[in-house]
């Protein structure tokens, strides 16, 4: 008889799987006991500030417990095409007709960008004495996921990069639930209770529906993937939706279960590396983060503000299209408190593409620059 002796290792592949469920399993554990925890207390989307909070805090408590957290990419992926297609069942019709509308929020957009990586880079630049390219990936307001993978080509300290984006997303993220509550009032909150609890659990839709929704998730990312789209596992599903639910052909409706699973995904995933953030070691580099941060979401906040006041809009609506708070993050936080959905994702989407678009160029201006002996 042939067969593996007692003992042997496992197949490499299935050891990677393994460890990967197992990852998913404790963030999951420690995301849905914190998020239930803050929903005793009414507090705003509970389940996404627990997820991130509760991962973070256990897990920077619990150390030996760091290396088990994370959400493994071949999970995250899918729940992304999934937030992207009701995001784009959300915008819907009278998408193009709003778009000709905003085309003056538009422009605020674009001059917002330029002003607020222009700023944060001189702050990082010749205030904290960074390299020119390390300060130039770390204020750019976006492109997260993107700019993350430049930064380790083109600078030697890419973990500085990461962190100074993380902790604006991480700062945006925790702030506008409280903004929500602060802005308008603790009936607010409990209004996006409801809006979750209304939503229709996955049981009380006919199979058809599901089948669509999937259809549209996994179909527009493989063309989205086969066209080189940017960003083709959220725009490609996103724009898909968006396109067949204006013409009528489908009507997406978010789940309920599958909104808190992004919710515990993406607050989850950002908790997990928060947790394994050597504290000591990037103190500074987190004051990097956080005076580009400040910089950055004062500018946004400001036009925010004037534009909210000039169109007569709702605050929040203005506040979160504008400020760069991570794609993903900003989309599923409009659809939580029933925030215009098509406005703030024209807006992120408009600014992420900007800097997706531009920063090549830029870089290639810049890289002579950086090559060159920092005391020159």
């Amino acid at each position: 008889m042939t067969g593996a002796a007692p003992g042997a290792p496992l197949d490499p592949r299935l050891s990677a799987v393994l460890k990967d469920v197992a990852k998913l399993a404790l963030t999951a554990l420690f995301a849905l006991s914190s998020g239930w925890v803050f929903s005793q207390f009414r507090l705003p989307v509970p389940y996404m500030l627990g997820s991130l909070i509760g991962v973070w805090v256990l897990g920077g408590l619990i150390r030996p417990a760091q290396p088990w957290l994370g959400v493994p990419r071949w999970f995250h992926i899918p729940v992304i095409l999934g937030l992207g297609v009701i995001v784009g069942g959300a915008i819907g019709p009278g998408f193009i007709g709003s778009v000709l509308i905003w085309w003056p929020t538009t422009l605020v957009v674009i001059v917002a960008t330029t002003i607020a990586t222009a700023i944060g880079f001189l702050v990082l630049w010749r205030l904290r004495r960074r390299p020119w390219l390390q300060a130039l990936l770390s204020a750019v307001p976006g492109g997260q996921a993107e700019v993350s993978v430049i930064a380790r080509d083109y600078v030697d300290k890419d973990y500085a990069v990461v962190l100074s984006h993380l902790v604006r997303v991480t700062f945006i993220f925790l702030s506008t639930p409280l903004i929500l509550a602060l802005v308008e009032g603790q009936a607010a909150v409990e209004q996006s209770y409801q809006a979750q609890d209304n939503l229709p659990g996955l049981f009380e839709l006919p199979p058809r529906r599901i089948i669509e929704f999937l259809a549209m998730a996994f179909g527009s990312y493989a063309l989205a993937w086969l066209i080189r789209m940017p960003m083709p596992h959220l725009l490609g599903p996103m724009l898909v939706s968006l396109v067949l639910n204006a013409l009528g052909w489908v009507e997406t409706i978010p789940l309920n279960e599958f909104v808190l699973l992004a919710q515990v995904t993406i607050g989850g995933q950002i908790g997990a590396r928060l947790s394994r953030v050597p504290f000591r070691e990037v103190l500074s580099y987190l004051i990097d983060g956080l005076m580009v941060s400040v910089v950055t979401l004062s500018i946004y906040a400001g036009f925010a503000v004037g534009v909210a006041v000039v169109l007569d809009m709702r605050l929040l609506d203005a506040y979160i299209g504008f400020v760069p708070g991570g794609l993903y993050e900003v989309t599923l936080l409009s659809v939580l408190f029933g925030l215009d959905v098509a406005f703030v994702a024209f807006h992120n989407t408009l600014r992420v593409v900007l800097i997706y678009v531009g920063l090549p160029f830029v870089l290639a201006r810049t890289q002579l620059a950086d090559s060159k002996p920092e005391g020159n």
